[in-house]
C-alpha cells in the first residue's frame, strides 16, 4: 500500500488544515480551500492529479484510512502529534 497524499504532506499542512481535516475524518473529497493547502503544502504550483473542474480533490482509499487514523488519535482542539503510523 503506498503512503496517501494527505500522509505525505501532513507535516508541511498550516493547523488550520491539519484541524479541518481532523474535523472531517468521513470526507471523501476535500474542497477546494483544503486542496489549495495541499498544492501549497507540496510548494508547486501544478495541480494535484486527480483535482476536478472544481478544484476538489477526491481522497484514495490510503488517504481516507490516513485522515480516520489521525482523527482518532488526535481529536478536534488537541494538539497534531508528527505524523506516525495510523493504517
Amino acid at each position: 500500500m503506498s503512503a496517501s497524499i494527505v500522509e505525505n504532506l501532513w507535516n508541511k499542512l498550516d493547523p488550520q488544515t491539519q484541524e479541518w481535516i481532523r474535523a472531517n475524518p468521513g470526507t471523501v473529497i476535500l474542497p477546494r480551500s483544503v486542496t489549495e493547502a495541499l498544492i501549497r503544502a507540496r510548494g508547486s504550483h501544478e495541480e494535484l492529479e486527480g483535482v476536478d473542474r472544481n478544484g476538489q480533490f477526491p481522497l484514495s482509499p490510503q488517504d481516507q484510512s490516513f485522515i480516520k487514523g489521525v482523527a482518532a488519535s488526535s481529536p478536534v482542539g488537541h494538539p497534531v502529534p508528527p505524523v506516525g503510523p495510523y493504517h
